[in-house]
């Protein structure tokens, strides 16, 4: 279940951010999640700062247990994505990850079970 805050400059069309969104939400499932749909939070949120001074800037919050490699799956991705809507160079992109127990995450009233790689 990540949530998943990308940040990009004030004034970014909306039919940008909408692309963007959509392709992180793929990326997840692509890289990060692929076994989750429906707790994949996605949102794009306009900040006053100009590209590579702290933009875009991208925080992931999740549950404990992707390997580096899931993680740098996701950076790359996102990269790409970022490229392709902003012509941001991929040194320019900066994401935070943050892993909080599985017991303080929520939905429903109900705290998530610990992460668990798809194939098993």
């Amino acid at each position: 279940m990540p949530v998943i805050r990308v940040e990009v400059p004030e004034g970014t069309a909306q039919d940008t951010k909408s692309r963007i969104r959509d392709g992180v939400k793929q990326a997840v499932l692509d890289t990060l999640a692929p076994k989750e749909t429906k707790y994949d939070y996605v949102a794009v949120r306009e900040v006053f700062a100009p590209i590579g001074d702290g933009v875009p800037l991208i925080e992931v919050d999740l549950r404990p247990g992707r390997e580096v490699e899931r993680k740098k799956a996701l950076v790359d991705a996102i990269a790409v994505i970022l490229k392709a809507e902003l012509d941001v160079a991929p040194e320019d992109v900066y994401v935070l990850f943050r892993e909080t127990h599985a017991p303080d995450h929520y939905t429903g009233g109900t705290p998530l079970d610990p992460w668990v790689p798809a194939d098993k």
